[in-house]
């Protein structure tokens, strides 16, 4: 088992570069997050997003530089590359993601619209269409009640009369 410089200064470098953007993903998520500063469900899932990112970030890490181990030199120098991201690149980078963060949430919000045009929409029909069929039973079943009155009327009045009883029918047969 031999160790190499250069294969542990390469995977130095490696998680110095998985530190680095650990503060960049953390500096997105964070500009996210101070967007919407009440929404506690936002701020745990931003916290739950990046969490698994740096964890699988680690993972592939030790995986394919540490050779399936995860030495303490790359946890070191992850750390010391998000302190670097921190220090240097992350104050002038900040406004130019509130600045995108804005831009992509004016975009989204203009693809929005017709999307919530057609819910509003779909809404009025489905009240109208409710207000119209709220009594579609009542109204069948009355329909049915007259088509059959109707039938009734008709037969009786091609029998010969609708007030005419069974006794006054026998005494025009027989007469």
């Amino acid at each position: 088992m031999e160790n190499y410089v250069a294969q542990q200064l390469s995977a130095l470098g490696a998680s110095a570069l998985l530190g680095a953007a650990a503060g960049l993903v953390y500096d997105l998520l964070r500009a996210l997050r101070l967007r919407r500063r009440g929404n506690q469900l936002l701020t745990h899932l931003a916290d739950a997003v990046y969490v698994l990112l740096i964890l699988w970030g680690l993972f592939h890490l030790a995986l394919t530089m540490g050779a399936g181990e995860l030495r303490l030199y790359m946890m070191i120098g992850t750390l010391l590359g998000a302190v670097l991201y921190f220090w240097l690149p992350s104050r002038i980078l900040r406004p130019l993601w509130d600045f995108w963060l804005s831009a992509a949430s004016a975009f989204f919000r203009l693809l929005w619209r017709p999307v919530d045009f057609l819910l509003r929409f779909s809404k009025k029909v489905r009240l109208s269409l409710k207000k119209h069929f709220s009594f579609s039973r009542k109204y069948s079943k009355i329909k049915m009640y007259l088509w059959k009155f109707a039938q009734i009327f008709h037969q009786r009045r091609i029998k010969g009369g609708m007030r005419r009883g069974k006794n006054q029918k026998k005494t025009e047969k027989q007469q």
